[in-house]
């Protein structure tokens, strides 16, 4: 018969890949009805890593408007990460208006700042940033909703981008 601490220690042991397993699916369930899905980027061929292409997308951002500085196509995978969460997000659509991909991006106008005491830290705004961001091309992809805490800021069109640059030699981009 084992005594009361082996017992203890077989239960834990037991029980620990369980909850965790709990943990990653409750993480892994969706967070709100109706949101836009995550897609992840395309994996890149490693025999190949230039093989696809992309479209770098350079915003001039603020808290009321969102406007391109650089709009081309590249060689090339998308290399921006992709999370879940903060409030600055670029939604691209089809002519229809349907979701095809979603960034999801930190608030570019929040600038975090640490003082030299005990580690404090602050997170002023500023008024104006420069984002560039680099999004899978999609042959049907349309616009691209620029969004800031849940409120659209600019809309950028891409679809002409797109059909001009179909059998282009790469880097691409129109005037």
């Amino acid at each position: 018969m084992l005594n009361r601490r082996l017992r203890t220690l077989v239960v834990a042991a037991l029980a620990v890949p369980f909850l965790g397993a709990v943990a990653v699916a409750s993480q892994a369930a969706p967070t709100a009805a109706g949101a836009a899905p995550v897609l992840p980027a395309p994996t890149v061929d490693p025999a190949d890593p230039t093989t696809g292409a992309h479209l770098r997308l350079g915003l001039r951002v603020s808290d009321r408007d969102a406007a391109p500085t650089r709009l081309e196509i590249d060689r090339g995978f998308a290399s921006s990460l992709r999370g879940s969460g903060g409030p600055f997000q670029l939604v691209v659509r089809d002519a229809a208006g349907a979701t095809l991909d979603t960034l999801v991006l930190d608030d570019p106008l929040a600038v975090r700042v640490y003082g030299g005491k005990q580690n404090a830290h602050d997170t002023p705004r500023v008024k104006e940033a420069d984002v560039v961001v680099d999004l899978p091309v999609a042959d049907t992809a349309a616009v691209v909703d620029v969004v800031l805490a849940d409120r659209r800021i600019g809309r950028v069109e891409i679809g002409s981008l797109i059909g001009a640059c179909q059998g282009a030699p790469l880097p691409c981009a129109t005037s």
